[in-house]
């Protein structure tokens, strides 16, 4: 059994897996599928939606997926860490630059759950739901440039 392209929810996705290569992360420009190799005894650490919060949007959660192989046996151990249910998850102070505004607004996790599903039946973004219109700017994130 795969799994959808996808990013994690919480702040951080710990993953340990068998020699046999499955988890693949987007890489951008020009978008392709990259194999994460399993070297024995690793853990493959994955950023989520709510670190990117965290953060302002300086890190972005991975949008990643596992694919099927046909002629072995795969096994993965996911540990997904995100908050406590009544924490509220908004940009640090220290992650938003002098002068401007946070790029998203809090939001707890049950919240950030809602949005997610919402996000999903509407084929949206949930973390573009979260997000707070600067001046002058669509969406409050920064250009990329």
């Amino acid at each position: 059994m795969g799994l959808a392209a996808h990013t994690d929810s919480g702040f951080f996705t710990f993953i340990t897996q068998s020699p046999v290569p499955g988890l693949q992360l987007l890489r951008r420009g020009p978008d392709r599928w990259v194999t994460v190799p399993p070297p024995p005894g690793a853990l493959v650490v994955v950023l989520g939606d709510l670190f990117r919060v965290l953060t302002n949007g300086r890190f972005s959660s991975a949008f990643h997926r596992a694919v099927v192989n046909r002629e072995r046996d795969r096994i993965s151990v996911p540990y997904f860490l995100g908050p406590p249910a009544d924490m509220e998850v908004a940009p640090l102070a220290s992650a938003v630059p002098p002068g401007r505004k946070a790029a998203f607004r809090a939001v707890t996790w049950p919240e950030y759950m809602g949005v997610r599903l919402k996000a999903l039946r509407t084929d949206a973004s949930a973390l573009a739901m979260l997000q707070v219109a600067d001046e002058g700017e669509e969406g409050g994130m920064p250009s990329k440039s």
